[in-house]
């Protein structure tokens, strides 16, 4: 039977061991890098409420555990984004533009894929502290909490919502954890990288640019892992996307 991602919680055991405090104290700024940066910037959207109801996506094969986005989810998120790089400006309530809402769909199914295999292998189930991680970053996202609980009021979400695609999320941060490749680079690691200027940290002291660089460079091992990892399920998983999604080639 299939389920929303707004109401579905993930099925897994907890599984002792997991060296989760010392991989999320050097895995927690590039995570948090790493959700932030997955929809591309675009333009303000306008300033009259436009939401939408149906589905973008199934994830799942017919007759199995499927996950269902809901068009609200993508529409929700997006906004989120907007929110967050608007600070200070109209909340983002009108049209959304069609390629943000695309990658926003790509940035749900890639959480949604990886959500359902860490549930497949019982991984184990997030800790109030890891999804009260993704709660912050989630708040975060959308310009803090006081600016995210202004966008829910104006568009009548119920904060359920956001508590539910945080949980998500911190199952797949779990299952980052206990999956990719979490070890720290090392200061000569660091040092080297530094010395080639191919950083955005160039004009920084490397004292000043140590920590930054270091943070950097685990987010990069990030993108290049989760994105071999949602590639390789979506060629495992069926992912039905909604017409109104699919990308045109120019």
């Amino acid at each position: 039977m299939a389920r929303a991602t707004r109401r579905g919680r993930w099925n897994s055991r907890h599984v002792e061991g997991l060296p989760r405090e010392r991989s999320w104290r050097s895995l927690a700024l590039a995570l948090s890098v790493l959700w932030a940066s997955a929809a591309c910037g675009h333009a303000h959207a306008q300033a009259t409420t436009y939401r939408v109801e149906g589905i973008a996506a199934v994830v799942g094969e017919i007759g199995a555990d499927q996950t269902i986005i809901l068009l609200s989810d993508v529409d929700l998120r997006a906004r989120m984004h907007l929110a967050g790089r608007s600070e200070g400006d109209a909340l983002p309530l009108g049209p959304l533009p069609r390629d943000l809402m695309i990658a926003t769909l790509d940035e749900l199914v890639g959480e949604t894929l990886i959500a359902m295999e860490a549930a497949r292998v019982q991984i184990g189930d997030p800790s109030e502290r890891d999804i009260a991680r993704e709660r912050a970053r989630l708040a975060t996202l959308a310009g803090g909490p006081a600016r995210l609980s202004e966008l829910l009021a104006a568009l009548g979400v119920d904060p359920s919502e956001v508590e539910l695609a945080a949980l998500r999320r911190a199952s797949v941060a779990v299952f980052l954890v206990a999956n990719l490749d979490a070890s720290v680079p090392s200061d000569p690691e660091v040092e080297r990288v530094y010395d080639t200027g191919r950083h955005p940290f160039a004009d920084l002291p490397l004292e000043d640019a140590r920590e930054l660089l270091r943070a950097y460079l685990m987010q990069s091992r990030l993108e290049t892992a989760v994105a071999r990892w949602v590639t390789t399920l979506r060629q495992r998983v069926s992912v039905r996307v909604h017409p109104d999604f699919e990308r045109v080639d120019s």
